[in-house]
């Protein structure tokens, strides 16, 4: 790469970064309170030497503020988002993306162990596995028990169902859910039934190891 080329990526780098940066100055300026405009600040400070990204504590705020919850209420929505945030990250890791990290704080908060997130990493060391994370939270959301939806993902993803099959998976489960049928049993329904287009998993020998 020449000295020119070399400035010219950086100069883009700077700009991309200068506009997510505009872009979440004028988020927070939908914060009126100055109080709460202070907390969020001072709550994105905290993420950053965390290395966690800005956006979901900003939309965690609006979120407050939309709802006129107080001072207080938001404060410690943030903190509890924080430490599920530290926990996805050090889960997933520093390469995880800002959906990746929003997808697994969310399944920490509806139940999912932090063993069946990093054993969902493991399955798929090299791409992100924000879909996956949303799916099992959609399906712990609609009264899966977390070690069954957490079972069948796993078996899943160990073997290659699509994003399309998982997304269809969640979708039909929430249709079972709602014309009455228990959640467990809808699952193992439509469960088996993408199981069944499946290859069988692939050898211990041939399963990718996440670098170290």
């Amino acid at each position: 790469m020449t000295t020119r080329t070399s400035l010219l990526t950086i100069a883009a780098l700077l700009v991309a970064a200068a506009g997510v940066a505009g872009a979440q100055d004028a988020r927070l300026a939908l914060i009126r309170d100055n109080a709460t405009r202070d907390v969020v600040n001072a709550q994105l400070v905290s993420a950053s030497s965390m290395r966690l990204p800005a956006e979901p504590f900003v939309s965690k705020a609006l979120e407050g503020v939309a709802k006129k919850a107080t001072l207080k209420s938001i404060r410690s929505a943030m903190a509890a988002l924080e430490k599920r945030m530290k926990t996805a990250y050090d889960l997933l890791g520093p390469s995880a993306t800002v959906d990746e990290l929003a997808a697994g704080a969310d399944a920490i908060s509806m139940g999912v162990s932090e063993k069946t997130i990093k054993q969902m990493r493991d399955r798929a060391p090299n791409r992100s596995i924000a879909m996956e994370l949303g799916v099992i939270t959609e399906l712990v959301a609609r009264g899966v028990p977390a070690k069954k939806a957490a079972a069948m993902m796993l078996d899943l993803m160990a073997r290659g169902a699509t994003g399309v099959q998982l997304t269809a998976l969640g979708r039909d489960v929430q249709g079972d859910v709602a014309a009455g049928l228990k959640p467990d049993v809808a699952l193992d329904l439509r469960g088996r039934g993408v199981l069944s287009l499946l290859p069988p998993p692939p050898t211990v020998s041939n399963v990718n190891v996440r670098p170290r």
